[in-house]
């Protein structure tokens, strides 16, 4: 039988000054009023596996399937199906992705489930560049969602490697921080500080004070 299923986390966004929620479920992008749950617009295009959730910049929504599954681009906003006239673009295949990704000055940042650090131009969905982050772990998995802090990347693999790499044009790691115990969490920022869940600790990274 097929697989089918979504591990997606809503995300609200404003568009034309109202606030819509986004949720990928299997095969489609949909927007709803979370008012009164009235769904306004779906978008076609994504595998029976999602496990990101939506990413949204510049008034363009991205979607990202898993499991080798397919990721679109669509224009925020419209009415019931918008598959044909506002779908900016589409990726039959893609490679596996759990954690979601985030957008910095028009370009998609994701960490890959095989390990690998992608790029990708918000607008057109052509990639930018595409890396290996290596760090000294047996396993260069990752599950985590990368968090984006001004212009630095910060995400944690499988293995417990976390890594520090520019948002930028060009593929620029900053750190590599071994933590030596597995993790399948992200990153996570609260008031300056840096919280991350590994199989048996819970860590704070902080300036000193």
């Amino acid at each position: 039988g097929t697989f089918i299923g979504s591990w997606s986390t809503p995300v609200v966004m404003k568009v034309e000054g109202k606030d819509q929620l986004l949720l990928s479920w299997p095969r489609r992008l949909a927007a709803y009023d979370p008012a009164t749950g009235k769904e306004l617009w779906t978008c076609s295009g994504l595998n029976p596996l999602v496990y990101t959730s939506p990413i949204y910049a510049d008034g363009i929504v991205v979607a990202m399937g898993g499991f080798n599954g397919s990721a679109i681009a669509v224009r925020a906003g419209g009415t019931g199906d918008v598959t044909e006239s506002r779908r900016v673009w589409h990726h039959a295949r893609s490679p596996q992705r759990i954690g979601s990704g985030v957008v910095h000055d028009g370009r998609i940042y994701v960490h890959n489930d095989t390990g690998k650090a992608t790029c990708l131009d918000l607008k057109t969905g052509q990639m930018v560049w595409e890396e290996r982050l290596r760090g000294k772990s047996a396993t260069g998995q990752n599950w985590s969602s990368v968090l984006l802090s001004e212009d630095k990347c910060y995400t944690i693999n499988q293995g417990g490697d976390c890594f520090v790499f520019r948002a930028g044009p060009k593929f620029e790691v900053l750190s590599v921080n071994v933590l030596g115990e597995p993790s399948n969490s992200s990153v996570v920022p609260s008031n300056g500080e840096l919280f991350i869940r590994t199989h048996k600790s819970l860590w704070c990274i902080a300036e000193k004070r």
